[in-house]
């Protein structure tokens, strides 16, 4: 039996761009429509791609496109192991901060992770951003890093809904992502003068231009590289 040829990696290529066209396209429609405001006749004619394209790259249509955007979107892209647990607490919040300057696929998780019926139709992040903020303020704390008597679930429940009501607020007040970078640094900074313990904070590296430096690293790092990043959840 003859094994079947492997498609061209031109049409493969072709394939994947048409896939990021319709998710780049749907990203900015969520952002300024909505979950249910959304169409799937506007997302192919913006993107340029019949129906049943986009239904062959994402069975279940917008629900699918949605899914895809939260769980693609929001991963640890960019983090990387430091000697201080608090530096990656810090990190992770940066880069986010830097990508949802410059990616309208972040903006749009943000707002999708928003919607009313978001935990019942495509998922929410906020459970498991505060689960995984947790585990890094319990090794922080197990490494001597912390103030005593820091209340490890309520500060990591508040660093995810500072750090999205930043974005908010920036957003607001700018009509743009211009200056989500430069107040999140100015709130890490808070943030670590209160929780960390002053030797440590002295050696925090929560510059405004921490989560692009990092970003940078890892687009270099990566360049010949299509994985993604693994999700907040894993």
């Amino acid at each position: 039996m003859t094994t079947p040829p492997k498609p061209p990696r031109r049409q493969q290529q072709r394939a994947i761009n048409t896939r990021q066209r319709i998710l780049d396209v749907a990203g900015q429609i969520f952002v300024k429509d909505g979950y249910r405001g959304a169409s799937l006749t506007e997302i192919c004619t913006r993107a340029q791609a019949p129906k049943a394209s986009l239904y062959r790259h994402f069975p279940e249509g917008k629900f699918s496109i949605a899914k895809t955007i939260m769980t693609d979107t929001l991963s640890m892209d960019g983090l990387q192991p430091q000697r201080l647990k608090l530096q990656e607490v810090v990190d992770i919040g940066m880069i986010l901060a830097y990508r949802i300057s410059n990616e309208d696929a972040m903006e749009a998780a943000l707002k999708l992770s928003f919607e009313n019926d978001a935990p019942e139709t495509y998922g929410t992040p906020w459970n498991d951003w505060s689960a995984f903020n947790t585990g890094q303020l319990t090794e922080a704390q197990e490494r001597g890093e912390l103030r005593p008597f820091v209340d490890l679930a309520e500060q990591a429940d508040q660093l995810a809904g500072c750090w999205s009501g930043i974005v908010l607020i920036s957003k607001t007040l700018d009509r743009d992502m211009s200056g989500v970078e430069r107040r999140m640094s100015r709130y890490y900074m808070n943030f670590m003068d209160s929780v960390a313990i002053e030797d440590v904070r002295r050696q925090l590296d929560i510059s405004t231009g921490r989560g692009a430096a990092l970003m940078r690293a890892f687009y270099e790092g990566n360049s010949d590289e299509g994985d993604g990043g693994a999700g907040l959840d894993e």
